[in-house]
C-alpha cells in the first residue's frame, strides 16, 4: 500500500482517501443502482445525490464526477436516458461538481450513478469510527426509504407521498455537512444499504456501545402501515439476520424493523461532541438542516446497540 493512502479498503469506510500534498487529499467513491422511483428525472437526481453523499460523510467537498450508465436504447426510449442524465447533471450543478465524462454499457437493466472525487485536508478526514463515550448521535434524514420504495414497486404509494419521498432522497447532504464541519464531530458516516443498525455497528465496532431512543427516530409516516402489513424489502430481512445479534432490545414492533431498513441516499449519521450541541443546533437550524438527536454513545456494553 502506498504510504500516501490515508484510507483504503480495509476499514469499511465510505470512500478512499489519498494524500497529494500536506494540504490536499483526494477522496474517491463510486456508487450506482437500478431505479428506485418511476420518474427518470427524479431517479437521476437521487442516484447522483446518493453517490455524492459518501464524499460529504468523509468531511470533504466533491469536485468532479464521471457518469456510470447501463441502458438499452433498443429496449427503452432514449428520452428516458436523457431525463436520467439531466437529473444527475442538475444535482451535480447544485453541488458545484464538474462532470468530466463517463462510461455507458448496453444493458437491459437500467442503472445509473457516479464516480466522484472530492478534496479534504489530510488532517481533517472524518472516519466512521472515532466516536467517544457520551458523544451525541445525530441523524439528518428520516428512515424508511427501503419500505417506501417497496411500496412504489407495489403501486401502493400515492403521488404526493412518492414526491415527498423522492425529494428527501434527492436532497444533498451538503448543508448537513456544513453544519457538521462547523463543530467538533468525532465520526461520521451516511445511512445506506446496511440500514441504521448496520452503519451504527461500523461506528462502534467492538470498542463502544450506543443507546438509541425509539421515540426520537425520524421516519416516513406511511412506512408504519406498510411495515405492519409485511411490505418490506428483502434487504431489511438480510440486515436483520446479520446485525440482530448486536441489538439489545425487548421491542419487536415497527421501531425494531426500521433500524434494519436499507436506505437509499440516507442522511448523515454523526458522533457530536456534547459540548458543541448548542452550536450545532443553532447552525443546523439556520441552514435549514433536518436533524434529529437519536441517541448517545456509551463506554459499555461494547459492540452493542441498545434500542430503548
Amino acid at each position: 500500500m502506498d504510504e500516501n493512502v490515508i484510507v483504503g479498503i480495509e476499514g469499511f469506510e465510505d470512500a478512499g482517501v489519498y494524500k497529494v500534498t500536506d494540504e490536499i487529499a483526494l477522496v474517491q467513491t463510486v456508487d450506482f443502482f437500478t431505479p428506485v422511483v418511476d420518474d427518470p428525472y427524479w431517479f437521476g437526481q437521487i442516484a447522483a445525490a446518493n453517490a455524492l453523499s459518501d464524499i460529504y460523510a468523509m468531511g470533504a467537498v466533491p469536485k468532479t464526477a464521471l457518469n456510470l450508465v447501463c441502458f438499452s436504447p433498443t429496449k427503452f426510449d432514449i428520452a428516458i436516458l436523457k431525463e436520467i442524465i439531466r437529473g444527475g447533471a442538475d444535482k451535480m450543478r447544485e453541488a458545484g461538481v464538474s462532470l468530466l465524462g463517463g462510461h455507458s454499457v448496453d444493458d437491459d437493466e437500467i442503472k445509473y450513478g457516479l464516480a466522484v472525487t472530492g478534496i479534504v485536508h489530510p488532517d481533517k478526514v472524518l472516519l466512521n469510527e472515532g466516536a467517544r463515550p457520551w458523544d451525541i448521535l445525530v441523524l439528518t434524514k428520516p428512515l424508511g426509504t427501503g419500505i417506501m420504495n417497496t411500496a412504489i414497486k407495489g403501486k401502493l404509494l400515492n403521488d404526493h407521498a412518492a414526491t415527498g419521498l423522492a425529494t428527501v432522497m434527492a436532497t444533498l447532504n451538503r448543508t448537513a455537512a456544513e453544519a457538521m464541519l462547523s463543530v467538533n464531530v468525532h465520526a461520521c458516516t451516511d445511512v445506506t444499504g446496511f440500514g441504521l443498525a448496520g452503519h451504527l455497528k461500523e461506528m462502534i465496532r467492538e470498542s463502544l456501545g450506543v443507546e438509541l431512543h425509539a421515540g426520537k427516530l425520524p421516519y416516513f409516516g406511511e412506512a408504519v402501515e406498510f411495515a405492519t402489513s409485511g411490505l418490506v424489502p428483502g434487504g431489511l430481512y438480510r440486515n436483520r439476520d446479520f446485525y440482530r445479534e448486536h441489538v439489545v432490545t425487548t421491542r419487536s414492533d415497527f421501531f425494531f424493523d426500521i433500524i434494519f431498513d436499507p436506505q437509499t441516499s440516507g442522511g448523515l449519521l454523526m458522533a457530536l461532541d456534547p459540548a458543541d450541541r448548542a452550536k450545532f443546533e443553532e447552525t443546523a437550524t439556520r441552514l435549514g438542516v433536518d436533524y434529529h438527536i437519536i441517541g448517545t454513545f456509551l463506554a459499555e456494553p461494547k459492540g452493542k446497540i441498545l434500542l430503548r
